[in-house]
C-alpha cells in the first residue's frame, strides 16, 4: 500500500484506497502538491464519485492507473 493509499484508508476506512486514488488522479497527475485540507476534500469527492459510478467503474479506473 502506497503512502497515499495509507492516508486514504485512514480518511475513508470503508473505501478501497486504490479506487479513491484513481478518481483523485483524474484531476491531479500527482498528489504531492495537495495541502492536507485539499487531500481530505479530494478523498471525499472521490468517495462520492464511487458512490455514483459504482465499484466496477472504480476498479477499471484504478487498473488504468496501474493501481
Amino acid at each position: 500500500m502506497s503512502l497515499y493509499q495509507s492516508e486514504i484508508k485512514e480518511l475513508s476506512p470503508a473505501s478501497d484506497p486504490r479506487h479513491v486514488e484513481g478518481y483523485m488522479r483524474l484531476e491531479h497527475g500527482t498528489l504531492d502538491q495537495l495541502s492536507p485540507e485539499q487531500f481530505r476534500a479530494e478523498v471525499a469527492l472521490a468517495v462520492a464519485c464511487i458512490a455514483v459510478g459504482g465499484v466496477d467503474a472504480a476498479e477499471k479506473l484504478a487498473q488504468s492507473y496501474g493501481l
